[in-house]
This record gives structure tokens, sequence and C-alpha cells, in this order.
């Protein structure tokens, strides 16, 4: 910007003694002293390559994954700081996450799970729910299962409208144990008959949080408002199909890449795979 506006102002705006820039300049740093190009090429490049998702300590735990290449915790944050990196901030603003509202109370199932969001196998407790989403074209519908054991989105669907038809397209994939259990609120489309034969057909048990209490099926409900803050909320107004094959990148990277701390910086698949070996 000097070929623009004079120096001693730039130093001036931005509170810099202009000594300080003119050693700056003849060390021939060109972050800042004491810092290396290679490590910033390195954060700034993972930083890229999860979309700005991760915070410090997860980043730092990904790079090690990655590239085996170990940083202190308080390096990348100072060259976070220093390139202007920024996390991506969940907020309360985003897209609107709405339920459907109870219909029929003749096949209520009981809260069975308890607040007990654990489980020691693949395929024993899930954690189910519809998502509404809205798109340039209309409202998108989301169904989504999420195992306990390891976290993983284990089976999805979408669809232009909320019915029975989209829940049983999203349990075709879910693998279940003996005895499994699958948690549920007190959404319309979980009071049907076909949702009542179906966890027949599956052999699972049903199991539903009471009413207004959503934080008793809250593993699904954090990774929906995941979705949206981490993935969606970066795209202006989504049509159905484009929303659709954004949630399904997300899915592959979330299950895949993105690693959490309480499964030891693991992704899910990698956990699971871990845990099967």
């Amino acid at each position: 910007m000097k070929i623009e506006y004079p120096i001693s102002r730039i130093c001036r705006v931005l509170n810099i003694n202009r000594r300080s820039y003119y050693k700056w300049c003849n060390i021939g740093e060109p972050i800042a002293n004491n810092n290396k190009q290679e490590i910033a090429n390195v954060i700034s490049e993972e930083h890229r390559n999860v979309k700005g998702i991760y915070g410090t300590i997860r980043l730092k735990k990904h790079i090690e994954n990655k590239l085996k290449i170990v940083f202190n915790h308080k390096l990348i944050r100072r060259y976070k700081k220093i390139l202007g990196l920024e996390t991506i901030k969940r907020t309360k603003k985003g897209l609107s996450v709405s339920r459907a509202k109870e219909k029929n109370l003749i096949n209520k199932a009981q809260y069975l799970i308890e607040c007990n969001f654990t489980s020691e196998k693949p395929g024993q407790k899930f954690s189910s729910d519809v998502s509404y989403i809205k798109c340039s074209d209309g409202t998108l519908y989301l169904s989504a299962i999420k195992d306990y054991f390891n976290k993983e989105i284990v089976s999805l669907s979408t669809s232009n409208n909320n019915d029975i038809n989209l829940i049983k397209e999203s349990y075709k994939n879910i693998k279940v144990q003996k005895d499994a259990i699958v948690n549920t609120d007190q959404g319309a489309v979980y009071f049907a008959y076909e949702y009542v034969e179906l966890a027949k057909e599956m052999n699972f048990t049903r199991s539903m949080s009471h009413r207004g209490h959503c934080w008793e099926n809250c593993p699904i409900e954090n990774w929906f408002y995941q979705l949206k803050h981490e993935w969606l909320c970066q795209f202006s107004k989504l049509t159905r199909k484009q929303a659709t094959e954004e949630i399904k990148k997300y899915v592959y990277w979330y299950n895949n890449e993105r690693i959490q701390k309480n499964l030891g910086y693991l992704s899910p698949v990698q956990y699971r795979l871990k845990y099967l070996s």
C-alpha cells in the first residue's frame, strides 16, 4: 500500500512504530519476526482444507493425524492471528429447524434412553429426527440417523415432503443389533402405523423423548445444528437439489474426516474401524 499512501500515515493508522516497520522489512520475514513461512503455509492450507471449522486444538490434532507434524497449540493460535485465519463461529442465526406436531398418542413410546447418550458397540442405540431446511425453491426435509457409539451418521434421506416415505428411505441403510433402540421426538411421522410396522420388521425398539424436551434427543439435534452452522450457512440460499448435494458432502466429510475430541481426535469411521480391528 506504500504506492498509494505514505509509510508514515500507514504506520500511524495501524499504530505501528515506523522504525519497527523498516526493521521488519530489513529482516525480510514475510509474516512477522521469528515466524517461518513453511509453518504458515501448513497451518493456512489445513485451515482452508477444513473450511475454517476447526478451532486451535482440533486443528492441531488434525495436522498431527494427517501430516504427522506436531505444533504447539499456542504456536498455531499465534499464526492464525498473524494470518487472519478465523474459525467459523456458531450463532443462533441461520437456517431454521422445525418439528412436526403431535397428531396421535395411540402409538406413543416410552423414553428408554434416559439421557444416556453412550453405547458400548455399534448399531445398539440411535438418535433420529427430521429437520426442515429453507431453500430458494421451497422447504427441504432431512431425516437422519446417528449412532450413539461413534457419533456417525449411518443413514439419511431428503424429500420435498415430510411423510412416512421420507422416514422409510432414511432407515434403509442402518444395521441394527439385537435389542437396538431408536430414539426420536414426538413428531407426527413417528406415531404413524407404518413406522410402528417398520420397527417390527427391522427388529428395533422405539423410544420417544418427552414432549418439549429437545435435550432428550440432543445427539441428532446437535448434528443438525453443526450441519447448518459449519456447512450450509457458508452458502447463499440454495435450491433443494443443491442443498441435498451439500448435505451429502458434509456427511461424508463428517463421518470420514472430521475429528472429534471425545473420540480421541479420530473421525467416527476411524473410531469404528479401530474398535472392530
